[in-house]
């Protein structure tokens, strides 16, 4: 990878679920084992040779742009507030500005040992305006289609793919958005413009078989303090 891409880290939820862990501090200043989230996220990658980061930050914004400023790392940082109520898809835009030809989007609040290098290299090597990340769970209940009362299809325990929140993604993507795509809130936003993608056969998929946490709850945190090791090897980044 000659030209690392810039890295756009989303940072602006309020993370409520975290209870009054967040009440005063961002979620991605929430420490783990004696360090916030954000800063493991960062020296991880900057080790990686990634050099130029937007973070997308919302709510107490201010905080996670004086943690970053007091990190004193080795990379250019851009901070990009499209307010607190803006979803997912608004702040992508609202950053656009300040974004390179190809970035790859993640969280502030999830570690994975998902390949960049190798993510990267699938995306470009695809007609894809976009590629998700994607993982794969065993549903532990048959999975049943019904039509006016009778089972149409029955299949016991499927493997399911859902999507992880890390993307990498052109540029040229965000103009496939209509403006009001960009203002739907939060969630349903992302959603439709994928769903546009689809449509044009521009989304593609990367199969991530690693390991992920994403911390949404105390449970998550105190699960990602308990297996944090685990999350950082040679083979990847969180």
């Amino acid at each position: 990878m000659a030209s690392p891409p810039t890295i756009l880290i989303m940072a602006g939820g309020r993370g409520s679920r975290m209870g009054s862990l967040t009440e005063a501090t961002p979620k991605p200043l929430v420490e783990v084992s004696g360090k916030t989230i954000l800063q493991r996220k960062l020296e991880r990658y900057i080790g990686l040779g990634f050099r130029r980061f937007v973070i997308c930050i919302g709510y107490l914004g201010e905080k996670i742009k004086r943690a970053i400023e007091e990190m004193n790392l080795d990379a250019q940082f851009v901070f990009s507030d499209a307010g607190e109520k803006a979803g997912i898809l608004k702040r992508l835009h609202f950053a656009r500005p300040d974004l390179t030809d190809r970035i790859v989007m993640t969280y502030g609040d999830t570690f994975t040992d998902l390949n960049f290098v190798d993510l990267l290299q699938a995306h470009q090597g695809s007609r894809a305006e976009a590629t998700i990340v994607t993982a794969s769970i065993q549903n532990p209940f048959g999975l049943v289609d019904m039509e006016e009362g009778l089972v149409t299809y029955f299949k016991e325990k499927p493997l399911l793919n859902y999507y992880i929140g890390y993307a990498a993604i052109n540029r040229s993507a965000l103009d496939l958005a209509p403006p009001a795509v960009v203002e739907l809130p939060d969630g349903e936003g992302l959603v439709t413009f994928y769903k546009i993608l689809i449509a044009l056969g521009k989304l593609g998929a990367y199969r991530h078989q690693g390991r992920q946490i994403t911390f949404n709850t105390r449970d998550e945190l105190r699960e990602a303090e308990e297996n944090l090791g685990s999350f950082y090897t040679d083979k990847g980044d969180p």
